[in-house]
């Protein structure tokens, strides 16, 4: 996820913990402005929580964000207020956000579409809406809404962003002219960009195939797995309880070895000086042994991924104080499927921590969350 948040709105902000999910369940093809404020020719200016364009879908949502004293017991449709627990009557958001919905299309007709999207029909603009509450849920009685729906899980909210289609989409031409359109976005929505979205959607010219330019790299990260591998096996062979994270600078002659063969019979103190495997490296590891040779379809990548996971509930040097990183997890795999299936979740049908959790319990494990850490999980 591509965000862009705003210093508006401070009592609004979306908490730390909510945006460091969003990162996890969403990747860069969605782009997440928060605390906005949209002025629109004769309407007065609206201020929303959320607003998410999916690049590769070309769909977009507005989302309102709303925290309750209570739970909600009762949500509705426009034209009746919204009940929570005791019998408090509070106004509907749905109405909140259909107002706020009018004010983007305004907008984004008069200021976007025209420079950024010269052949859309801005009649055909469509453009989602939802009401998210912590204090939505299951009980909680939610009437038939004409328009939008109403989310008391973030992961749900995540998975419909990501996943859903228009029968009008918003799409780019090319991945060029995504920066232009960013930019543009911030400035509409009032928002910050930050350098590293700068530095994400910024495309350098290339030559030839973008493709061809990608699967090239793809190899060479799996001949340095290979690599990698084989250092692994080698020290492991040798009988050393660390693994170098690569060769020595300067591996000694093979004469040298024959004249010094002590120094294979005490192997720790020679890996010892050899610096161990960093906790990207090793989970990077995990995952490359289980891609080789992945076919591209979605349950083989699925597979892969099981496997590449449970070795790495299996790889104590990865717990760590604060448990398993998912979101290292993550960041290392989306690579390895963004070409074919775009993200992760895609691939497994439900939000990456959610899965990994149900892959640890079906393992026998109990994971556990970790205090402080809304992307770790903790098995022992």
């Amino acid at each position: 996820m591509l965000h862009f948040p705003s210093a508006n709105s401070a009592a609004h902000r979306p908490s730390p913990r909510d945006v460091a999910l969003l990162h996890e369940l969403l990747d860069d093809d969605v782009w997440a402005f928060t605390n906005c404020r949209v002025d629109a020719p004769g309407r007065p200016v609206a201020e929303l929580d959320w607003f998410f364009y999916n690049v590769r879908h070309g769909t977009i949502m507005v989302s309102e964000w709303k925290g309750f004293p209570r739970r909600v017991a009762l949500a509705t449709d426009t034209g009746t207020p919204w009940l929570l627990d005791g019998g408090l009557a509070l106004p509907n958001p749905i109405e909140q956000v259909s107002r706020q919905l009018d004010a983007v299309r305004a907008a984004l007709r008069g200021a976007i579409l025209p420079q950024h999207f010269p052949a859309f029909d801005p009649q055909q603009l469509r453009l989602m809406q939802s009401v998210y509450s912590p204090q939505v849920d299951q009980n909680t009685t939610i009437e038939r809404i004409r328009w939008g729906k109403v989310y008391g899980d973030l992961p749900e909210l995540a998975a419909v962003t990501a996943n859903s289609t228009s029968p009008s989409p918003l799409l780019l031409p090319d991945a060029g002219a995504r920066l232009p359109l960013a930019t543009a976005l911030c400035a509409l929505f009032r928002t910050t960009f930050p350098p590293e979205a700068e530095t994400k959607l910024r495309v350098s010219p290339k030559v030839g195939d973008t493709d061809v330019v990608l699967r090239i790299s793809a190899i060479h990260r799996q001949i340095a797995a290979l690599h990698a591998e084989l250092a692994d096996l080698v020290v492991i062979a040798a009988g050393a309880d660390t693994r170098p994270a690569q060769p020595p600078a300067a591996p000694a002659p093979r004469a040298a070895v024959k004249d010094k063969p002590a120094a294979v019979k005490n192997p720790p103190a020679a890996a010892s000086k050899a610096p161990a495997l960093t906790e990207h490296q090793r989970m990077h590891t995990h995952l490359a042994r289980r891609f080789q040779g992945v076919n591209g379809s979605a349950a083989a990548a699925s597979r892969a991924l099981e496997k590449a996971w449970m070795s790495v509930l299996g790889d104590t040097l990865l717990h760590g104080e604060t448990g398993i990183s998912v979101s290292l997890f993550g960041s290392v795999g989306t690579p390895l499927v963004k070409q074919h299936h775009g993200s992760l979740p895609n691939v497994l049908g439900m939000p990456l921590r959610k899965w990994c959790v149900l892959q640890a319990q079906t393992a026998g494990m109990q994971p556990k969350d970790v205090p402080g850490k809304p992307s770790n999980i903790r098995v022992r």
